[in-house]
């Protein structure tokens, strides 16, 4: 007998598909039929979700790890068809040959392959056509909503400031609109930096739209989006990955029916603010370590500033007041023992849930924030509701209704706490739920800090949602940090 798993999936498009179940059951009787041992747990599902890259497959990442287990549990993976396994030529190569390293076959039951050279070749033809009938149907589907966008439709989430039924105009949500308002206000009118505006926000308790935290690139994508001057944008960034903004001439930019919620002329000069501000506080050069600003001299509490590696001394940070003759301490730390430093008090502090010094403030702003909060919550009782009846359906695995309630629980913890945290104590008394809140931001800081790829102004950001301030006495090598909540 042999070990095999299955691995079934489905698109968005459903187009030319078999349903999950449908795809089950001919794996299976091919797999009753060559003696193929499947069990519930070698089964592996992916719903809804694309074969052109595997990083949006968590299931199909997790077969691939236990196929590549010395514990070796499967001789070979079943698919419907190879575009089920990926619509990547390039990927399906790279998975099947590691799989094959690992003694894997992978076999698709209705596409049989002759042995030898022939069916090596016709394989990566039905790659290529995969490959290719995943790029015109890609290319078909954004020239539909390419047209759209160019009359006017929607069809995505509306931003913070609305709601929307599918298949309606988008509303104006007057609770989350005041947010929106008062963004623009304290960028336009008050001359408050991105990084200030997103603590403002944070300290006020004030949730995103999907209810996180702010930072400095959330404050720059609502102060830059048209949407809120009443006009829909279209291919902003790229489709593949969402991440990599698209060159300003294949944007799309057309006029909407929605209500704006920002006058033309208060919108320029944000788009003016945000040229000349290119993303760091108003004044300020951009600074040349994430730690800029924040570091100060434990004796006479001056900034700490940034020093040039040179030929004898690594980069540090000293005190600026000592270099002007106002204070009589040395206070010089380098930059390796600095960044080391502080991702050892951040971790120390994460395990221990402990803090020195920490202070905790919430601004009063004319925004009903529990409001917003409570209708938040309500948005997870329904989005529950749907993936409970998605699984009764039989449109979602097990698996799958088990990792969407996942999530969902753990947002409606972290809405929760935050509610918890805006309307049961003092501003000034620091709760339980204050100090979880608190290591729930440092986990998300250190992440930042130790991604390499990690921008020096993504860290200066996150690194500033977290500290006040932090302070260095080289005489008893100690730092000691200022948290802020």
């Amino acid at each position: 007998m042999t070990n095999g798993a299955c691995y079934i999936r489905v698109s968005t498009s459903y187009q030319e598909e078999l349903s999950p179940d449908a795809q089950k059951r001919l794996l299976l009787d091919y797999a009753k039929e060559h003696d193929i041992i499947i069990t519930e747990d070698s089964i592996y599902w992916e719903i809804g979700i694309s074969g052109r890259k595997t990083d949006n497959r968590p299931s199909f990442r997790q077969m691939i790890a236990a196929a590549k287990s010395p514990e070796h549990p499967y001789d070979v993976v079943l698919v419907w068809k190879f575009s089920r396994f990926a619509r990547n030529q390039e990927e399906s190569i790279v998975y099947k040959s590691l799989l094959k390293k690992s003694g894997v076959e992978v076999v698709s039951v209705s596409e049989p392959l002759p042995d030898g050279i022939m069916g090596g070749l016709i394989e990566r033809i039905l790659e290529w056509m995969d490959e290719y009938y995943s790029i015109r149907l890609s290319g078909e589907v954004m020239r539909g909503m390419t047209e759209k966008a160019l009359r006017g439709g929607y069809q995505a989430v509306p931003p913070l400031g609305y709601d929307r039924k599918r298949g309606e105009t988008p509303t104006v949500n007057e609770q989350e609109a005041e947010l929106v308002r008062m963004i623009f206000r304290m960028y336009v009118e008050e001359g408050r930096s991105l990084t200030a505006i997103a603590k403002i926000m944070n300290l006020g308790k004030y949730p995103t739209k999907r209810g996180a935290h702010w930072n400095m690139t959330h404050i720059r994508y609502m102060l830059g989006n048209p949407f809120y001057i009443g006009k829909i944008r279209w291919n902003h960034t790229s489709h593949m990955d969402g991440r990599n903004v698209n060159d300003p001439s294949e944007w799309i930019v057309s006029d909407g029916v929605h209500e704006p919620l920002i006058d033309e002329e208060t919108f320029q000069k944000a788009q003016e603010l945000l040229k000349s501000r290119p993303g760091w506080t108003p004044g300020h050069i951009p600074a040349r370590h994430w730690m800029s600003g924040l570091l100060r001299c434990t004796k006479c509490g001056g900034p700490m500033i940034y020093s040039t590696k040179t030929k004898r001394n690594n980069a540090s940070m000293r005190c600026l007041r000592r270099t002007q003759g106002l204070c009589d301490v040395w206070n010089r730390i380098t930059i390796p023992r600095l960044e080391e430093a502080v991702c050892e008090g951040l971790e120390l502090t994460f395990r221990s849930c402990s803090f020195e010094h920490i202070r905790k403030t919430i601004r009063a702003l004319p925004v009903d924030t529990e409001a917003i909060l409570r209708g938040q919550l309500d948005e997870l009782e329904k989005k529950e509701r749907r993936i409970r009846k998605a699984y009764m359906d039989g449109i979602d695995s097990l698996a799958e209704y088990k990792e969407n309630r996942q999530l969902i629980d753990r947002q409606r913890a972290e809405l929760s706490a935050r509610l918890a945290s805006f309307s049961g104590s003092p501003p000034d008394e620091l709760t339980q739920v204050d100090r979880l809140q608190m290591v729930s931001n440092i986990g998300h800081v250190l992440e930042i800090l130790k991604d390499e790829e990690a921008e020096m102004l993504k860290k200066a950001d996150a690194i500033r949602s977290i500290y006040e301030k932090v302070t260095y006495d080289k005489a008893a090598e100690k730092l000691t940090f200022y948290f802020i909540l």
